[in-house]
């Protein structure tokens, strides 16, 4: 079976001069566009580790405080992604354990969760049922760390040491995961004319 192509989604380009107006300025315009940036972003890896829409949101909202009563303190920041991402994991997972202190957090959340919904980008009635079905296939082959190690790296463009800062797990464990995960994609996606970062793309869609 012939499929549409598909384009993967990945991250824009960060102007970095708003970071720096930020900084130094204390510029509205630039914290605007910041927030803007990244949290249509931020909302969808919150969802995805299996907190709900209003915590991930109230989340959001307490990392971006942060961020801008913090500011005079955050000129060390390198890639402001990858501090959003951590800063809201960490927030999110902090506010679970105060709700849930007797229960262990890593029993009680379901980490990146099997859902596919419709892919809007392929048209053909056919097409899409064939890629939903492939893809949760594949997803269920993916443990929950492996999902968000590869969502982080190949979705968000995280290297392999900030992803291991997030997950507690060094560098080159990442890099194992990660190629696991990817080799499962591999070997179980024979028929299929589509790219593996088309197939990753779709994984998160």
């Amino acid at each position: 079976m012939q499929l549409a192509s598909l384009r993967i989604r990945m991250p824009g380009t960060f102007d970095h001069t708003h970071w720096e107006k930020f900084l130094k300025q204390n510029n509205p315009d630039s914290f605007s566009y910041i927030y803007k940036k990244y949290v249509d972003d931020l909302y969808a890896y919150g969802v995805s580790l299996g907190f709900d829409s209003d915590m991930c949101k109230d989340s959001i909202q307490d990392v971006f405080y942060k961020l801008y009563s913090k500011r005079t303190e955050l000129s060390h920041i390198e890639n402001l992604r990858f501090y959003l991402f951590r800063s809201l994991r960490n927030r999110l997972f902090d506010l679970h354990r105060q709700q849930n202190k007797l229960e262990p957090i890593e029993w009680s959340l379901n980490q990146f969760p099997i859902e596919v919904t419709v892919l809007k980008q392929i048209e053909d009635e056919e097409d899409n049922a064939f890629l939903k079905q492939k893809v949760e296939s594949l997803l269920q082959l993916l443990t929950s760390r492996q999902r968000e190690a590869v969502y982080l790296r190949y979705m968000q463009n995280l290297e392999y040491d900030e992803i291991g800062k997030m997950l507690k797990m060094n560098s080159e464990s990442v890099r194992k995961l990660v190629y696991r995960a990817l080799e499962a994609i591999r070997k179980n996606t024979p028929d299929t004319s589509l790219s593996l970062l088309t197939l990753i793309s779709l994984l998160y869609s």
